[in-house]
């Protein structure tokens, strides 16, 4: 019993000496290099944010959705690939290339783990006529956010007062 009541106490004052060693260690940074680069994403939407389904962005032409979703399910277009740095203190970053439609897009990229803060600067070449590849370019354009890990992506962006992301999967 002796042992018992001197024991108990210092178990009890280690523990709550090890506790903030144990929760210190805890990081809510994202992997950026893990997240971006390693895989060719693919746009699977766009929605608006606290929303998981397509914004309407073909109001009632149904022609235009159709032909949208066939150049949406077609290989190469609507990708955007990650070529990157090794992880400093402001994160992460490097090149990028990616394809529209018609539209080739290259440029650089800087993602921070901690704010995830993104900012793309993009060269494109060529001329995309359609609604949701205008839309995906003008995405990429404004974005200035990320959130996923490496089976999604989320890029934000504004449209006017209207926060809305582009939802990619990795490229099968």
């Amino acid at each position: 019993m002796q042992i018992l009541r001197y024991t108990l106490p210092i178990c009890r004052l280690l523990c709550l000496f090890c506790l903030p060693f144990l929760l210190g260690g805890c990081n809510d940074e994202d992997d950026v290099l893990e997240i971006f680069t390693g895989k060719t994403w693919k746009l699977s939407y766009i929605s608006a944010e606290g929303n998981h389904k397509w914004i309407d962005l073909w109001g009632d032409n149904d022609t235009a959705y159709q032909n949208s979703m066939k150049l949406l399910e077609t290989e190469g277009t609507f990708t955007l690939g990650f070529a990157g740095s090794d992880a400093t203190e402001a994160g992460a970053g490097g090149t990028l290339t990616g394809q529209g439609v018609n539209v080739k897009i290259n440029g650089t990229w800087q993602a921070d783990g901690e704010s995830r803060k993104l900012t793309l600067s993009l060269q494109t070449s060529g001329n995309d006529t359609d609604v949701l590849a205008k839309a995906y370019l003008s995405g990429l354009k404004n974005a200035f956010r990320y959130a996923g890990d490496s089976q999604n992506l989320f890029v934000y962006y504004k449209e006017g007062q209207v926060t809305r992301f582009l939802g990619f999967k990795p490229n099968k």
